[in-house]
């Protein structure tokens, strides 16, 4: 006979199945986003809208985007009102709170959040390119894509293993992937920088040592920081999902890599906030904190070989004195609109192996435009 834990655990699991099931009905596929949630004696209250109406709001409170689903009375009537819908009264068999036979709150909200549309004000997010997608044969896209998740993989699992919390949530563009780590803040943004200097690194060992060269892909990369909306697609069985963003840092990083070369980084131009010392850092404080972290990569295995040390730097010109000044790029897109970045190189030294040099240097910067 199963002991209480044990049956404490198999109710758990029937009933976030049976609230699952129940949100998924009220999500209606997808034209619905799930805004807000409070208990009640008897189960919970929900606030839902239509997504096209979620994106038309003026002026809509911060909390219809940003923070916990589950919300106090005076924030959920707030959203309420914004939102111009009534709360949905959802009977539970068991009610929500921290005691004996209850659901806790973490569980409805982890199980809620499947179903909604978030807002993050500052992510960093990376977008990866194959050069030349589109004129080559499917066999080869399809073997190209797969060594980029393979790397992408190899990298996060890697950097994972050894401290570096780095969860590549990615979805795919057709021709490569936006990239961007499951955590938030500063510090994961951080990560997920390292994380892409050591992707380069398996990347660039991968194209020295595949029997069949054709299936490593050329690549571009464009990274930024900024806000963007977030939303999954959930299935019938919650077993699986899909995640997407989209918003200014997509944007931001899609017209840059148009202007990209092959083999090139490219590095928007940002702003962003440091929680912990009260402070706005640009993009060169940025990739300088990054570099500072590169430390951690010391000794990690790649193919066979291990990281010895690593540069990153954003380029520019040389200054009479000796040092370099970085120089901003000016990219005005296919709208019209101007965007502002610079570029980025990183240099890795592994044991045993010639060194590895990804990106372009400044002096390649005055040869011809790139391609699309």
């Amino acid at each position: 006979m199963p002991d209480a834990a044990t049956q404490d655990a198999n109710i758990s699991s029937e009933i976030r199945a049976e609230l699952y099931r129940t949100l998924f009905a009220v999500w209606r596929f997808g034209s619905n986003a799930l805004v807000g949630w409070r208990p009640t004696p008897t189960g919970m209250e929900i606030l839902t809208a239509p997504k096209i109406r979620l994106f038309a709001l003026k002026d809509a409170p911060r909390r219809v985007f940003v923070g916990d689903r589950l919300m106090g009375d005076r924030t959920f009537d707030e959203v309420a009102e914004a939102l111009q819908s009534r709360a949905l009264d959802l009977r539970l068999t068991q009610t929500i709170g921290d005691g004996p036979g209850q659901t806790p709150a973490s569980v409805v909200e982890e199980t809620f959040a499947p179903f909604t549309v978030t807002k993050t004000d500052q992510r960093a997010v990376l977008l990866l390119d194959i050069v030349g997608f589109s004129k080559l044969q499917p066999e080869q896209q399809a073997s190209q894509l797969a060594t980029l998740e393979f790397a992408l993989n190899i990298a996060a699992e890697t950097a994972n293993a050894h401290g570096i919390e780095c969860r590549m949530c990615r979805s795919t563009t057709g021709d490569g992937f936006y990239v961007w780590n499951e955590r938030k803040g500063l510090d994961a943004d951080i990560d997920l920088f390292v994380g892409f200097v050591l992707f380069m690194i398996f990347h660039a060992a991968l194209k020295r040592s595949v029997t069949v060269p054709a299936a490593v892909p050329e690549l571009r990369a464009a990274l930024g920081v900024g806000s963007h909306y977030n939303y999954r697609q959930p299935d019938r069985s919650g077993t699986s999902r899909n995640d997407f963003i989209v918003g200014d840092v997509t944007i931001q990083v899609a017209r840059l890599i148009a202007n990209c070369r092959a083999g090139q980084i490219l590095v928007g131009a940002f702003h962003r906030w440091d929680d912990a010392n009260g402070v706005w850092i640009d993009e060169e404080q940025f990739v300088e904190r990054v570099a500072a972290g590169l430390v951690r990569l010391v000794d990690l295995p790649v193919m066979g070989s291990r990281i010895e040390r690593t540069t990153l730097y954003l380029t520019g010109r040389r200054l009479p004195e000796g040092r370099f000044q970085r120089q901003k790029i000016r990219v005005v897109d296919k709208h019209g609109f101007e965007h502002f970045c610079f570029n980025m190189k990183l240099n890795a030294f592994l044991d045993g192996v010639e060194p590895y040099y990804c990106g372009l240097q400044h002096a390649d910067l005055t040869a011809g435009r790139p391609g699309a």
